[in-house]
């Protein structure tokens, strides 16, 4: 009988512990797969916008996401913020090329998630009213983006431009 109880007790243990450790590589790998996902989503930001192509660049978007740009303007919504993009894209930005660096991806339980980006543009006609170029030809930016996951697919809920500006001289 004590054998038994030992041998149940062995197995239960096992049994918990395996039971443990694949629900722990079950979190880890959905927090990996969404980091990716949320990278993906800012990659083909960049290359939507080194198109020219605004439909694409807020693809990604919720239906009622806030979007506040480099002069501080807030836009309400997808549309509203795909027509200003799309006017930058036929405008002062035609032709621009973007590089964006993700420094970090942090989860925000289940659902949420916040990612932090370097913005880096090049080739631009103009800068908006009050902007200048982080350094000669260059304009930098730091982009916070807020993620919530609708249904399968990961949405910009909320993001904020905030231009990097010159360093003063010493």
């Amino acid at each position: 009988m004590k054998r038994l109880h030992r041998a149940l007790l062995f197995v239960s243990i096992a049994l918990i512990v395996s039971i443990s450790t694949l629900l722990v590589a079950t979190a880890q790998s959905r927090y990996a797969s969404s980091d990716t996902a949320i990278r993906t989503i800012i990659n083909m930001q960049a290359i939507a916008w080194n198109q020219d192509n605004a439909q694409a660049w807020v693809k990604d978007f919720s239906e009622d996401a806030d979007f506040i740009n480099i002069i501080g303007t807030h836009f309400n919504g997808r549309v509203e913020t795909q027509k200003r993009h799309a006017a930058l894209f036929s405008g002062i930005f035609k032709n621009s090329h973007l590089e964006v660096e993700v420094w970090k991806v942090r989860q925000l339980g289940n659902k949420g998630s916040v990612a932090e980006t370097v913005q880096t543009l090049r080739g631009y006609d103009a800068l908006p009213p009050g902007i200048e170029p982080t350094e000669p030809g260059v304009l930098k930016t730091r982009m916070k983006y807020v993620f919530e996951k609708q249904g399968r697919d990961w949405k910009i809920v909320s993001a904020q431009n905030t231009a990097i500006h010159p360093k003063p001289p010493i």
